[in-house]
This record gives C-alpha cells, sequence and structure tokens, in this order.
C-alpha cells in the first residue's frame, strides 16, 4: 500500500481512535455505500463492454442494503464525473457514521480504473478519505472493493485520541483502510494479517539520521 507523498513530518491531525482490537459501531448509521458500475465504454478506449456488470451491482448493492448501509449507485461514469462523486463524498460529515465503502466495477490496469472515456490511478480516488483530508472518518473503516484488472513514498503520520484516557497515538494518514481487489498484483497471493497491521501502524516508527527519514509511518499491504 503506498503512503502520502505529500504530507512533512509534522503534518498532523486530531482524532479519536478506540484501543481495542475491533471498531466501534455505536453510531447512528452504519454509513453509506458508493457504486460505481461502468459497463459501457467510449469507442476510443478500445474496452469492450463489461456484459454482467449489472448483476454483480445489484448483488453488492443488495447485501450492503441488508447490512444498513445507505447505497448510491452510479452507472458508466466518466473520470470527471467518478472524481466528482467520490471527492463530494470525501467532504461530507461522516461523524454520525461508522464506516464508509465504495465498490469500484470496471475495467482496469496496474494501479488504474476506468472510466468510460479514460483510465486514472486509484490511488488518487482512495486518498481523497485519507485521514489528513477527510477527518470524520478517521479511526473508521473505509472499505475498497475493486472489481476490475490489476496491474515508496513517505508518511508522516496523524495524531489519533484514544477514547479511555484522552492521549494521542500516531497512526499512518492511510490507517483503517481495507482494499479488497477481484485479482492479485502478478498472482501473488497475500493473506490479511490484521493483529500485525494494527500493532506496526500504531507501535513502531522509523528511526534515522537522515533528514526527512525519522519518525515515519509504514502500514502493511492487506
Amino acid at each position: 500500500m503506498s503512503v502520502a507523498n505529500d504530507l512533512s513530518a509534522g503534518d498532523c491531525i486530531d482524532a479519536r481512535r478506540g484501543d481495542g482490537q475491533e471498531y466501534s459501531l455505536s453510531y447512528a448509521s452504519i454509513g453509506q455505500c458508493i457504486i460505481i458500475n461502468n459497463k459501457n465504454f467510449d469507442r476510443r478506449t478500445g474496452m469492450n463492454v463489461r456484459n454482467g456488470t449489472d448483476v454483480d451491482a445489484g448483488n453488492v448493492m443488495k447485501v450492503f442494503g441488508k447490512l444498513g448501509y445507505k447505497v448510491k449507485v452510479y452507472n458508466d461514469q466518466t473520470v470527471d464525473q467518478i472524481k466528482h462523486v467520490l471527492t463530494t463524498a470525501s467532504k461530507e460529515d461522516h461523524s454520525r457514521s461508522a464506516s464508509f465503502v465504495c465498490v469500484l466495477l470496471s475495467h482496469g490496469d496496474h494501479g488504474v480504473f476506468f472510466g468510460t472515456d479514460a483510465s486514472i490511478e486509484l490511488k488518487s480516488l482512495t486518498s481523497l478519505f485519507r485521514g489528513d483530508r477527510c477527518n470524520s472518518l478517521v479511526g473508521k473503516p473505509k472499505l475498497f472493493f475493486i472489481q476490475a484488472c490489476r496491474g515508496t513514498d513517505l508518511d508522516g503520520g496523524i495524531e489519533a485520541d484514544s477514547s479511555s484516557d484522552g492521549s494521542s497515538t500516531r497512526i499512518p494518514v492511510e490507517a483503517d483502510f481495507l482494499y479488497a481487489y477481484s485479482t492479485a498484483p502478478e498472482l501473488e497471493v497475500q493473506h490479511i494479517l490484521t493483529r500485525v497491521n494494527h500493532k506496526v501502524a500504531t507501535e513502531f516508527e522509523s528511526v534515522s539520521n537522515s533528514p526527512g527519514f525519522d519518525a515515519k509511518k509504514q502500514i502493511p499491504c492487506i
């Protein structure tokens, strides 16, 4: 998982975070689920029609609807439209929500996702919900499910308050993200190491004499 390259070591943000291994669901709403469902593409992209994607979108909508999520489906979105939808969502107040879910259904390549007219880097979409950009989702799970093909920056971390004693813990700006891909990169299978992820993210940081490399955070790739 890539980390931010536009943060200095001092860029931090205060937010609340629990101490346990479980996320709190004690919120008024479980959250919203945004589905981007791209089936038809501009001829200039050379992409074929994604037959069957409407069935996938319908199933996803049904599952997350039953879980209590407020589901919004956006069909055949251009790159600009996708950016607008997710930018708008990232600027909303999620303080009364327990989580956020985004499901991306389209063609893809290594690190990129296709709108109906062109491709866009997945990182530019998911980074909209990082802790330093979407404060109301800090310390809450942000789940991204990518149904598409897949093809070393520094992290200054952010401050997250402990719910028990009011103290703060420095966590990576991309903490609390889950990325689930329909395919693994280069056919490499990786297991989810949740507890290791949590330990590394909260208890370790780099030590270096080189300027800009000290007190940096790292989060394992799930």
